[in-house]
């Protein structure tokens, strides 16, 4: 039996033969260039391994473009092993050199695999004549023998399958006979003519931006309108996948890296690319389907066309290309009804109009409005310019305000004139479910939207927060899962993936990977620096990490409250109280409650909270330190009554929701309670929050709820299991708000001269320090986007 050996390193196992990363239990397959890159590394540890040695490795042929093809590999390697270019684990950059591993590397091991069954190589096709009449001039598909733009030469030119078959040789049969069949048909240079040999889930293609000579605005505008009316033809069929325009929207194309790089990062295994020209009253295109995969062209054609025809040149690509990957031709969405006009001047407006909807910003969409109105004035029939009208009008307000009467008026007649001109609109069915206030009509709404536009990338992604919104969390990640394949390149979708993964299954590190994710495709964005400095702080107890990512959220946008309050939590985690206090600014008094309770002022803690209504309570996560400093006053004036008062409502208030979106405030109360001397109210409560905790870890990782359980198990009196699961809080680093569990939380006053609390405290301690020296280094090094010492400045006004 063959062995396959297994590279280990700090908790990793790579598997040779397959490239499988595994740490955790949790498993990725790496992709070629990054698993490539890895072993080199792995075979020189310690060592600089020059980006001479790993282009050398990766394009042994050469690339156009192969410095960025490499930077992308790199990145996508320190995304799986969540690894920082900054602060790195693994792989060090050597500036204008190289890279070197820095892991530490376990001594080689080997473990049992199945034996590998190798396939026969393809065989060459030979030449033969070309069958049928040659096209018409305007029409003439270039040799299939013409690579792609970026694409490596193929020795092999596509033929059509029955001259490929008449004219194979005699060898060629004998191989055929003895099971050579399969694997020659699906390797073969000519995939185009064999349609059923494609799998359906592989059939994804992008539709790249078709270029234009010069850089004339009238140009590039006709490219990218008749990009779009073949994309939005193509993504109507059924039993394809179609990339989203927000993704293929990309600087580099195949002319500029490698072409299976580009096809994998839009996780595309085929890429429709060209050019698109207007020539006096005349369009003419140069289109091209290529295999990124293989990186063999499939077919091209030259074609062009009367202005007044545009949509049967449309038309014809999309036969062609659904032709040669085996999918239905007939759309469900005729775009703009029967679609037999398609006026380009209307496009080129609505194409204006889409470039501004789609930074989002309200402004942009109120011009964009206008720009849709004057598309629909252009050509009465564009019913993709009604529903974009509605779209802007949707975006154009403060999402923060109600929406105006006459906006939600004129909102929905847009719709329904895009309905009215084209039935079968799907994007125009999921603005209405979006409207719907009625949960069974928005559902049947989406779905139709979605059969109708099965390639609707958003609508996926709003319907995935419509199914959350109804506690159907596993269809909802399902869906959102969808939308990011169909728009690989938003990482906003990443975001909200990672947000459902963390609810429903508590899987920190498939949480971070998806947020890092984002990052990789959009560096700074403010949204997933603040999701992952959270995780980090909260999930991971790498406060240092933490600080870091929220510092580059601060650096970046100094006003954002949720950032301050953020970074006040971590700082006081590392000890710097003066650098909490200051990066607060002018934040709400109750935003200093932490602070308080850190210096052991009870009075001032709960003074800062005197004047806020029931209404206004949120909870601050499992602690609620809200309701701690209302308790902790309490105990210190041994006054229970204002407390209880407080708390009976905000719980019965948040009894409302989600059970467990206030078990941190219920088991405050449920203290409280028992403090007040009402110790079977308490101790009930307490105990059903277990029950709660018991349901809701079904699924997630394992001691997921351990400071909840201590809690709840400490208010019972079971201070061995409290213990335990303080234990297991320590082990796992949740050590969020450790300073006020160790020396001020209440709950545990009776157990800090337990030997067993004092050994747990005295390693939290030790492992608080480590973090503390680490964010000291970082400061040392100027590591840090903004220091502590001057988080005053920063929050000062100008």
């Amino acid at each position: 039996m063959q062995q396959s050996r297994i590279a280990r390193f700090d908790g990793w196992e790579l598997r040779l033969d397959i490239g499988e990363l595994s740490k955790d239990g949790r498993k990725l397959r790496l992709q070629d260039q990054p698993l490539q890159i890895l072993l080199e590394l792995l075979e020189h540890p310690g060592e600089l391994v020059t980006r001479e040695q790993l282009i050398a490795r990766l394009w042994p042929k050469g690339v156009v473009d192969f410095d960025t093809g490499l930077n992308s590999a790199v990145r996508k390697l320190r995304v799986a092993l969540q690894d920082e270019a900054e602060t790195p684990r693994y792989i060090e950059t050597v500036p204008r050199k190289g890279y070197r591993f820095i892991g530490n590397i376990e001594p080689p091991a080997t473990e049992p695999a199945q034996p590998v069954t190798r396939a026969s190589p393809p065989l060459p096709a030979a030449e033969g004549p070309k069958a049928g009449a040659a096209p018409p001039p305007e029409e003439r598909p270039r040799a299939a023998t013409e690579p792609p733009a970026g694409a490596q030469p193929t020795a092999n030119p596509p033929r059509l399958r029955r001259t490929r078959l008449i004219y194979m040789g005699a060898a060629a049969l004998a191989l055929l006979l003895v099971g050579g069949l399969f694997v020659w048909l699906s390797r073969s240079p000519s995939m185009g003519a064999l349609p059923s040999l494609i799998a359906p889930e592989s059939r994804t293609v992008a539709v790249l931006p078709l270029r234009t000579t010069g850089s004339d605005e009238a140009g590039v505008l006709v490219a990218q309108s008749v990009t779009d009316i073949i994309r939005n033809r193509l993504a109507a069929l059924k039993g394809l996948t179609v990339v989203a325009a927000s993704s293929t929207t990309v600087p580099e194309g195949p002319s500029g890296g490698d072409i299976r790089a580009l096809g994998r990062k839009l996780h595309a295994r085929f890429l429709l690319q060209g050019g698109a020209e207007r020539i006096r009253e005349r369009v003419h295109v140069d289109v091209q389907l290529i295999d990124a995969e293989m990186r063999r062209q499939l077919w091209s054609a030259s074609l062009q066309r009367p202005l007044s025809d545009i949509a049967s040149l449309r038309d014809d690509v999309v036969r062609s290309v659904a032709s040669r990957l085996g999918a239905e031709a007939e759309p469900a969405n005729s775009d703009g009804g029967a679609a037999t006009q398609i006026s380009l001047d209307a496009y080129q407006v609505y194409i204006r109009g889409q470039r501004l909807l789609a930074s989002g910003a309200p402004d942009d969409a109120r011009h964009a409005v206008e720009l849709f109105r004057r598309a629909t004035i252009l050509d009465q029939g564009f019913a993709r310019a009604y529903l974009a009208l509605g779209q802007a009008l949707r975006l154009q307000g403060d999402p923060s305000q109600p929406r105006p009467p006459e906006i939600e008026t004129q909102m929905e007649q847009a719709f329904a004139r895009a309905l009215e001109l084209n039935p079968a609109l799907g994007e125009a069915w999921i603005e209405r479910a979006r409207s719907s206030r009625d949960p069974a009509q928005a559902e049947a709404l989406y779905r139709k939207g979605l059969e109708l536009a099965p390639n609707y990338g958003a609508g996926y992604a709003q319907f995935a927060n419509f199914l959350w919104g109804q506690s159907r969390a596993g269809e909802a990640i399902d869906t959102i899962n969808r939308a990011i394949q169909i728009d690989p390149m938003t990482p906003e979708l990443y975001l909200r993936q990672a947000f459902f993964v963390m609810i429903l299954r508590s899987d920190v590190a498939e949480h971070d990977r998806l947020v890092r994710e984002a990052l990789a495709l959009k560096p700074g964005l403010p949204t997933a620096l603040f999701q992952l400095a959270s995780s980090r702080y909260e999930y991971s107890g790498e406060f240092a990490d933490a600080a870091q990512l929220v510092e580059r959220l601060l650096a970046a946008d100094t006003k954002a409250m949720n950032a301050r309050i953020l970074a006040r939590d971590i700082y006081l985690e590392l000890g710097e109280p003066a650098a909490a206090a200051a990066v607060l600014g002018e934040a709400p008094p109750q935003a200093r409650v932490p602070l308080a309770q850190f210096r052991g002022d009870r009075h001032g803690a709960a003074a800062l909270l005197r004047d806020i209504s029931t209404e206004e309570w949120e909870d601050g996560g499992p602690g609620a330190p809200d309701a701690e400093a209302l308790r902790d006053e309490a105990i210190a004036t041994g006054n229970f009554a204002p407390a209880l008062k407080t708390l009976e409502n905000a719980y019965a208030l948040r009894d409302s929701g989600l059970p467990m979106w206030r078990r941190g405030l219920a088991l405050v109360y449920a203290h409280l309670l028992t403090l007040a001397g009402e110790v079977e109210r308490g101790r009930g409560l307490a105990q059903s929050t277990l029950v709660l905790l018991d349901t809701h870890s079904v699924g997630r990782v394992p001691d997921w709820f351990s400071r909840e359980r201590a809690a709840a198990y400490a208010i019972l009196g079971d201070d061995e299991r409290a213990l335990e699961q303080l234990a297991i809080s320590v082990r796992t680093h949740k050590l969020y708000r450790w300073w006020y569990v160790s020396e001020r939380d209440p709950l545990y006053e009776h157990l800090r001269t337990h030997p067993r609390f004092k050994a747990l405290n005295e390693e939290a301690r030790r492992y608080l320090d480590r973090q503390r020296e680490l964010f000291a280094q970082m400061k040392r090094e100027r590591a840090l986007p903004i220091s502590p010492q001057d988080a005053s400045a920063r929050t000062s006004p100008p």
